[in-house]
């Protein structure tokens, strides 16, 4: 007998096929942001997250991917959330906005050395704009993890690399965001493995 929660399953798994294959997709475009990423990190550089609403908690988590792996011998790596300070958070957007909270913290804690990675479930954004175009003025490798369509910080090409979860739905932007931000983190130490690739500004 076919469960009445069956059909539901079904269409939830539906929903989920085709931002799966796009993630898919752009399995090229994901490997050079990694490339990139392990580049600056060899050179001294840390991994800098910020993000609204549930994008803001994926910020923290990806932190803790890098700073704590899970896998013996794995280096730990240097990054830091702009969401984790309320009291910061607040006191920037009481005195300058709210879009200016994360390129506030940035023009602070950042050097060029760095990795700037924003976080929009739309790609709309404010403040996550002005801290990706805060990061790359001051020379940060720039990476936005976006939803929809990319909204304009994909249209207006503000990062050096975008990947996108092609949904509007934002459940399923964060799962595919979560898939996306773990293999980052897989392929950087894929590439420490083999640090000859290192010295490359970019892989041909």
């Amino acid at each position: 007998m076919r469960s009445p929660v069956t059909p539901a399953v079904d269409e939830a798994f539906a929903r989920r096929l085709a931002p799966g294959e796009a993630l898919a997709a752009d399995a090229e475009r994901i490997a050079r942001t990694c490339h990139e990423m392990a580049v600056r990190f060899h050179r001294g550089g840390k991994l800098i997250v910020f993000g609204n609403g549930g994008p803001a908690t994926d910020a923290q988590h990806i932190v803790v991917e890098f700073v704590h792996p899970v896998i013996v011998g794995k280096r730990a790596l240097p990054a830091i959330s702009l969401t984790n300070d309320a009291a910061t958070l607040t006191g920037i957007a009481r005195a300058d906005g709210f879009d200016e909270v994360f390129a506030a913290q940035l023009r602070l804690l950042a050097a060029p050395e760095d990795i700037a990675l924003g976080l929009s479930a739309d790609g709309r954004c404010a403040n996550v704009r002005r801290g990706l175009v805060t990061a790359r003025d001051l020379g940060l490798l720039t990476v936005g993890l976006l939803g929809g369509d990319g909204g304009d910080i994909a249209r207006d090409a503000v990062a050096d690399h975008v990947v996108i979860a092609r949904s509007d739905d934002p459940c399923i932007v964060k799962e595919v965001h979560v898939t996306t931000y773990h293999i980052l983190w897989e392929l950087v130490h894929v590439f420490f493995e083999q640090p000859g690739l290192l010295d490359r500004e970019a892989v041909r």
